[in-house]
């Protein structure tokens, strides 16, 4: 039945940054963060009356609640980008942006998450969960050209294991974690007005 009594999740943001831009198109930037998230969703177990041909029941129930404790995000981003123009041609439009993000949270305390009838006893050690969708290293890795009417990218994202739902809506109940995983993307793109001499951008290209 849901819960119309959910109130919105709301967030404390602390951010500082040290960013060296060293050329035109270049820089080197180090990021720190603080969040701390009052009253976010969770799955909970409360009980409930139920009656059914004259016969009334107590039962569990799972549903959306916010959770009184907080919820807490800290953890830092290193980024690179750079484009090589001072190589020899045709070289001089290679280029590449990498990123590091590095994030520790924490959220519900899974010692009360196996509620139901039967209990099994949870596969995760007893302690706080991190908080949904977070994985704790993520990396992302993009190289490029851009010269003249040419177009070419390549980029790869990777992220650790990460928390999909504290509690299965089914017995046993368990925490599910989704296993590490990354993907490639690549483009290209060649502009025919470019290469034509027409004015205006004309493209053609390919994304996979």
């Amino acid at each position: 039945a849901g819960n119309p009594f959910l109130v919105p999740a709301t967030a404390w943001q602390f951010d500082a940054s040290i960013e060296w831009y060293f050329d035109t198109v270049g820089s080197i930037t180090l990021n720190g963060f603080y969040k701390t998230i009052d009253n976010f969703f969770y799955q909970q177990i409360s009980e409930r009356e139920l009656t059914n041909n004259g016969v009334t029941q107590s039962v569990k129930v799972r549903g959306p609640a916010n959770y009184e404790e907080s919820g807490k995000i800290k953890g830092f981003e290193v980024a690179y980008q750079q484009t090589y123009d001072f190589l020899p041609g045709p070289f001089d439009g290679l280029g590449v942006q990498a990123n590091y993000t590095f994030i520790q949270s924490e959220g519900l305390p899974n010692t009360f998450l196996n509620t139901g009838a039967p209990v099994d006893e949870s596969t995760i050690p007893p302690g706080n969960l991190p908080l949904e969708q977070l994985s704790k290293h993520n990396v992302n890795l993009t190289g490029f050209y851009e010269k003249g009417p040419i177009s070419l990218r390549a980029a790869y994202s990777w992220r650790s294991r990460f928390l999909l739902t504290a509690a299965d809506v089914i017995f046993p109940y368990y925490s599910i974690f989704n296993e590490p995983t990354g993907q490639l993307d690549a483009s290209v793109f060649f502009n025919l007005g470019s290469a034509m001499g027409l004015p205006g951008d004309l493209r053609v290209g390919v994304q996979g």
